[in-house]
């Protein structure tokens, strides 16, 4: 089995805005928010209430890749993506996934 991970940089946005900024994946919506000082700790105080917002609005991350030639030879190719959560929709080369 060949195996190509995705892992580099990521880049995230709200689902209106133009603007994308820097994700880290593995990771989610509210850790990346954090990083670049958009939303205060939401496990500390009160903050889950100042940042309830966030689980209401819909986000796109996105990703630049080049597919291996040997994983490209062959027949069937797997995208595995652990750690999904709720909803998501995937979509490759404007082609969607699910």
């Amino acid at each position: 089995m060949k195996k190509q991970t995705l892992t580099g940089a990521w880049q995230f946005r709200q689902a209106d805005a133009t603007d994308w900024s820097p994700a880290t994946v593995p990771g989610g919506v509210h850790t990346d928010l954090m990083a670049l000082g958009r939303i205060p700790d939401p496990f500390v105080g009160d903050n889950e209430k100042r940042v309830a917002w966030v689980a209401q609005a819909d986000w796109e991350y996105r990703y630049h890749f080049t597919v291996a030639p040997d994983l490209q030879a062959q027949k069937h190719i797997w995208l595995v993506c652990d750690g999904l959560d709720t909803l998501a929709r995937l979509s490759l080369n404007g082609h969607d996934l699910g």
